[in-house]
């Protein structure tokens, strides 16, 4: 599973879609400007019940060898991501945060299967608004579950010939 990918496609596509910067949110750098978006894996991966595992023969990599054995580890985890829509205005953090949720549910739909995401439940916005001194950071946020595709694999040199008590067997 390459988390790097998988984060990097879609803070790329609600980037494009939203048109605000989308940062980590717990980022300690500079706050961008408001209206943004921020992010954070709260769960990294939920394993779904089973896993498949298989062989494939495939060419070696050894010129000695015509071919080696590929065995392959497949699941779908889920994984959580928390985004959170930041505003000095209560109308604009509300129609980001909607935004937000109508991307994930539609119109980043094509986007993310094409990257090998797929959008398994988004939670209700919920108000996350904070007191900052004397005023107030509108945030309305939500949770949302996707599942991925986990491929782990490792190859094994062919045994072409052995040999057993001072007998080569082919």
């Amino acid at each position: 599973m390459d988390y790097r990918k998988i984060r990097n496609d879609i803070v790329k596509g609600l980037r494009i879609f939203l048109g605000v910067d989308i940062v980590p949110t717990d980022d300690i750098g500079k706050k961008p400007k408001y209206p943004y978006v921020s992010y954070k894996f709260t769960t990294l991966k939920i394993p779904q019940g089973s896993h498949n595992i298989y062989k494939d023969i495939v060419p070696s990599s050894n010129d000695k060898f015509e071919y080696d054995i590929e065995h392959i580890r497949t699941e779908q985890p889920k994984m959580v991501i928390s985004i959170s829509a930041y505003s000095t205005d209560d109308v604009e953090s509300y129609q980001l945060a909607l935004n937000i949720e109508s991307w994930f549910k539609f119109h980043g739909y094509e986007f993310l299967k094409e990257n090998g995401i797929v959008v398994v439940d988004t939670s209700n916005i919920q108000d996350r608004t904070i007191q900052i001194v004397d005023d107030y950071e509108k945030r309305q946020g939500l949770d949302v579950t996707i599942r991925v595709m986990d491929i782990q694999k490792f190859t094994t040199e062919t045994i072409e010939e052995t040999e057993i008590n001072k007998e080569v067997i082919q």
